[in-house]
């Protein structure tokens, strides 16, 4: 099982619109984030995670040309709102399956109502089929498992979700303020655990870097890698500072699980 991040960034992306800091205009490429998303295939499947702003830029950098199906995390529009894109799949491939729980797809259907519409026989629209899905039931992608666990976003009730073929597992909790024991339960000793650490500072919606350690040391994954960064975290001076299983993610990091 494998794993690509197709973006690593806050809403805003990185480097910010107009912004002279340092991070907005390091040289680094490590330091360019597209909004969160990942990609995670074997053989025979290929599934996304959210289909942000950037979702056509990421798709062409990595050359996506399929996918099996869509996950949506959650409703906010750095995770949704790059979902026309999604016509030259379509086409290619008919009806693609899209899972996300009920207020995520509401309001998918709100925006664009024009993509569910079912039984199209013909390109130019986006054609995706909606499935409602529930906290802790899993669903089958030929070999790979899929879990989706609850976890908090500010105020409100997102999905993480647990990846697992031949009992290996990867979690992926974007936009995370807090875990409930019930995920916890079930992320733990996992192989690899991507979580959000947004910046240094305390955010009401997200794990500071400091939070983000501390799910580390409750989850105890063998590797854990931090995404949804702002210009506040230089990539290089921030993974100094981590342990030697912590890392940060960047556009374009591979992993094998």
């Amino acid at each position: 099982m494998n794993l690509r991040f197709l973006g690593t960034g806050t809403s805003y992306g990185v480097p910010y619109i107009g912004c002279p800091c340092e991070v907005c205009q390091s040289n680094d490429p490590r330091d360019k984030r597209l909004r969160a998303s990942i990609l995670v295939e074997d053989d025979s499947t290929r599934l996304l995670v959210d289909t942000g702003p950037d979702f056509r830029q990421q798709c062409l950098r990595a050359s996506v040309d399929c996918v099996s199906a869509v996950l949506w995390t959650h409703l906010h529009n750095d995770h949704i709102i790059g979902l026309d894109d999604i016509r030259p799949l379509s086409d290619r491939q008919g009806y693609i399956q899209g899972y996300g729980d009920a207020p995520t797809l509401a309001r998918l259907g709100q925006i664009f109502d024009y993509i569910f519409v079912q039984n199209r026989d013909h390109g130019g629209f986006p054609r995706v089929t909606p499935h409602i899905i529930e906290p802790f039931e899993t669903l089958h992608f030929g070999a790979i498992e899929v879990t989706p666990l609850p976890i908090k976003h500010g105020q409100r009730s997102i999905l993480a979700y647990e990846f697992q073929k031949e009992g290996r597992r990867l979690v992926y909790a974007t936009d995370c303020s807090h875990i409930p024991p019930e995920s916890i339960e079930r992320m733990r000793g996992c192989e690899v655990f991507i979580v959000d650490a947004l910046r240094h500072a305390a955010h009401p919606n997200h794990f500071s870097l400091a939070q983000a350690l501390e799910a580390c040391e409750i989850i105890e994954p063998q590797r854990a890698f931090f995404t949804h960064i702002t210009h506040d975290l230089p990539h290089a001076a921030t993974e100094a500072t981590l342990p030697e299983n912590v890392k940060i993610a960047f556009d374009g990091l591979e992993l094998t699980v």
